[in-house]
């Protein structure tokens, strides 16, 4: 008769590391600091909006907040947008609101930005032309609302 042979399963550990997000370290990242002021001007930005803001400032007026930008056909993709705004909804300094999935600044993030007193012209410049592109994220924003709407609706009716 043949053994049965017994299989012996393991269980591996997979370390991995993450980077420590304090409120220091905001306070230290200008571009940060930036996507906070941004998403404070914007009052509550989609992801998507914010997006496009940062692509439009690149192009037209051609002021480059540190992030690499992609185009892919009529996509544009950010990557280092998604890990900071992780990092922002991680210390609490923004979060998203559940019906419509915009971000916008928390109470903590509004005391957060009036307890730094940034003198910075290159800051204003970036702050002026966002104001002036605001009609086009609030469009695009529109745009994404309608089909967060779509999509909530679709889900009743299931």
């Amino acid at each position: 008769m043949p053994e049965k042979t017994q299989q012996q399963k393991t269980k591996e550990l997979k370390i991995f590391s993450a980077q420590v997000v304090t409120l220091d370290t905001i306070k230290n990242d200008r571009r940060k600091l930036i996507l906070l002021h941004l998403i404070k001007i914007l009052n509550s930005v989609s992801e998507k909006g914010m997006i496009h803001l940062i692509n439009s400032l690149r192009d037209k007026n051609k002021i480059d907040l540190g992030y690499s930008i992609v185009k892919l056909g009529n996509r544009i993709i950010v990557r280092e947008l998604s890990e900071d705004l992780k990092a922002l909804l991680y210390v609490g300094l923004i979060e998203t609101d559940p019906k419509s999935k915009k971000l916008q600044l928390t109470s903590r993030g509004k005391e957060f930005l009036e307890s730094l007193q940034i003198a910075d012209s290159k800051l204003n410049e970036i702050l002026k032309a966002v104001e002036e592109q605001k009609s086009v994220v609030i469009a695009i924003d529109e745009e994404v609302s309608a089909i967060v709407q779509s999509a909530q609706q679709s889900a009743r009716r299931k």
